[in-house]
């Protein structure tokens, strides 16, 4: 049985997904853009700028830009393009905040 990717993909944008390849590699995250050729996904990271936990690296700014304690600025994504050549399963995960 062929699966038509792009068509799951596209019904599946902006969900959270894994997604293997034929390489063996997995990746998940959520699905940015679908175009002919390619799946982009934007895939979480724990990576936060500055050195204080996510904070600015000036005391003095933590007011000016909202972050008081308890409060921390936003995960990071980072895109990934995947060809849909490559693609051997695409599955939806589930996705707790």
């Amino acid at each position: 049985m062929d699966t038509n990717y792009q068509q799951v993909a596209w019904h599946c944008m902006n969900k959270y997904v894994g997604i293997t390849t034929s390489d063996g590699q997995s990746h998940d995250g959520f699905i940015a853009h679908v175009d002919q050729d390619y799946i982009t996904l934007a895939i979480p990271t724990n990576e936060m700028y500055g050195q204080m936990n996510g904070m600015p690296a000036r005391e003095a700014t933590y007011r000016q830009f909202g972050f008081f304690p308890g409060f921390f600025p936003r995960r990071r994504f980072f895109p990934r393009r995947i060809p849909f050549g490559a693609v051997t399963g695409l599955f939806l995960l589930p996705f707790f905040i």
